[in-house]
């Protein structure tokens, strides 16, 4: 019982203050690029809402103002023949 518990302090809590970790500039371009796309990702996903948020936070014009009038386009179509 005492040997399997000098073992298991031997081989899993002596070597944890040193971990040699080594992170290539491979791996950095990787971390990089998911930063990058995150960001992008988000921006689409805005763009995508873009209406739909404006209506939520009350930032949208009234339909009257954003919008043309059929009827108008008509008449001034009919104006040009």
């Amino acid at each position: 019982m005492k040997k399997s518990i000098l073992l298991f302090i031997t081989l899993f809590v002596a070597g944890v203050d040193s971990a040699f970790a080594y992170i290539d500039p491979g791996s950095g371009s990787a971390i990089m690029s998911g930063i990058i796309g995150f960001f992008v990702a988000i921006g689409v996903l805005v763009k995508t809402f873009w209406f739909k948020i404006k209506g939520f936070l009350g930032l949208s014009k009234s339909k009257k103002n954003d919008s043309i009038k059929h009827s108008d386009l008509q008449d001034k179509g009919e104006e040009r023949k």
